[in-house]
């Protein structure tokens, strides 16, 4: 299937469910990282929507929908939408740029998102999920220096790997972990783990707001 067919499936399978502000972001994702791996990767895509949604939804019919758009007929598909698309991308750049230094308040965050998150787990599994995290982090699009440090942060503990990081990194470093619970505990435990540690750090009030990371 061409990509423009699979980019107007992606996007009729998204349209009934986000508003333009949500939509757009998403198609870019699924462009960017999505568009050129197997079918079975759409879970995972599916996996990133919801950690980016401020809302809860219906994954499963959300995920029927959007298999029903790939393997339908072509003539049941909105218009493909690259231009608009393209258009989006131009009008964030600027945003973007001002987004990739590093964020101590995001820093903050995430540190006791993860804190958070840990909480709920056990040492086994906590160790687990950091092993998954550390060996996964080519995904993340940072230096080689920047990566090992990462990974002695996962390992070790090591603190100034994340002090490195920007909003973006970070939103990606969330998303691994994200994954790893999906792999472990599978996704409506790790969306009810997530939604918790957000929960608990916005109540805690000392990290800023961690939907910042989403």
């Amino acid at each position: 299937m061409r990509l423009s067919l699979r980019r107007r499936a992606i996007y009729t399978g998204l349209a009934g469910h986000f508003s333009d502000d949500e939509l757009w972001p998403l198609l870019a994702l699924w462009e960017k990282k999505y568009s050129d791996k197997p079918p079975f990767a759409l879970n995972e895509f599916l996996g990133e929507v919801v950690l980016r949604s401020e809302r809860k939804l219906e994954r499963a019919r959300l995920y029927r929908e959007l298999v029903g758009a790939l393997t339908g007929a072509a003539d049941n598909l909105l218009p493909d939408p690259e231009a608009q698309l393209a258009a989006w991308r131009e009008g964030r750049n600027e945003a973007a740029r001002s987004m990739s230094g590093p964020d101590t308040a995001a820093q903050a965050s995430f540190l006791a998102l993860n804190q958070a998150l840990l909480a709920q787990m056990d040492s086994v599994q906590q160790q687990a999920l950091r092993r998954f995290a550390a060996g996964n982090l080519g995904g993340m699009e940072v230096s080689v220096e920047l990566s090992a440090r990462l990974q002695a942060w996962f390992e070790q503990g090591a603190i100034d790997g994340i002090e490195r990081l920007g909003l973006e990194q970070l939103r990606k470093l969330l998303n691994l972990l994200y994954i790893g619970l999906c792999e472990y505990f599978g996704p409506v435990r790790a969306d009810r783990m997530l939604s918790q540690a957000i929960s608990r750090v916005d109540e805690q009030g000392t990290a800023g707001s961690a939907r910042r990371l989403l």
